[in-house]
């Protein structure tokens, strides 16, 4: 029988994605609900693993509620006294917060700063010709959602994979994201898989699948405006064509995709 959640007045989240299991999440979780185990507040607490909680730079991480309260740069030593406060409602340990509800902006150590798609450059491109292009994100974040997009807005938009024959998005009728690093999209009579997602690095036939680099583009003479995927090795996988450059297709990828990258035509 699962834990009665009903019972239970805190809840930790420890982020279980790979910077922080690098960082050493495992052994914080452990040390955790090793001591929540031990001190009978098992049943009246919960933990949860989560998937990569988006701050990487601060791993290992952990989110407490009630409240709003993001820890970062955990230790096994650190999560104890951190467990031990909020179940004794005292105030948070406020040196290892990355942030709290009320803050203006969060305290981290190690911030990034955002990377954003680069402004569109005119290139004379083997295959392409004279174009202009810039490279945008190829993580199934960012590729799983262009292409439910695409799917749900197919008008003036054709895919074409290499050694297939082009297919127009309005004969894709289902997307099916649901194996491991596969997304398949399905017509009446074919399914055409796209390899999306991180790939183990010894699997050398996924790493040829693997769609490792998006490039946008448009071709200076004929006006096409279009993506196209290739491997880490540099091989074109395929590539989808919009009929305009005022294809709604198109827009929601100057706007989504590439954060409005800059196409100076002129």
């Amino acid at each position: 029988m699962g834990k009665n959640i009903a019972n239970t007045t805190h809840t930790f989240f420890f982020c279980d994605g790979g910077s922080c299991q690098k960082a050493g999440s495992e052994k914080v979780v452990r040390e955790a609900r090793a001591y929540l185990r031990n001190n009978e507040l098992w049943d009246s607490t919960h933990t949860i693993k989560t998937r990569c909680n988006g701050r990487c730079e601060d791993a290992p991480t952990c989110i407490v509620s009630p409240g709003e309260f993001w820890y970062k740069e955990l230790t096994p030593e650190k999560i104890t006294h951190i467990v031990k406060g909020h179940l004794n409602n005292e105030c948070p340990i406020e040196t290892e917060l990355l942030y709290k509800k009320g803050w203006d902006k969060q305290i981290s150590n190690n911030e990034r700063a955002p990377i954003t798609p680069k402004p569109f450059e005119l290139k004379n491109d083997t295959e392409l010709g004279e174009c202009f292009i810039t490279k945008g994100f190829s993580s199934d974040q960012y590729l799983y959602p262009l292409f439910l997009f695409l799917r749900e807005n197919p008008d003036g938009v054709t895919l074409s994979m290499t050694n297939q024959n082009s297919i127009d998005f309005n004969d894709i009728e289902t997307l099916e994201y649901s194996k491991t690093h596969t997304l398949e999209l399905f017509t009446k009579t074919t399914c055409i898989p796209l390899t999306i997602a991180a790939v183990p690095k010894d699997n050398k036939e996924l790493q040829q699948a693997k769609i490792s680099s998006t490039e946008y583009f448009y071709q200076k003479e004929s006006q096409q405006v279009g993506i196209r995927f290739k491997n880490k090795f540099g091989d074109v996988l395929g590539k989808i064509a919009f009929d305009s450059i005022a294809n709604k297709g198109w827009e929601y990828c100057r706007k989504i995709q590439l954060k409005n990258a800059i196409l100076n035509l002129t």
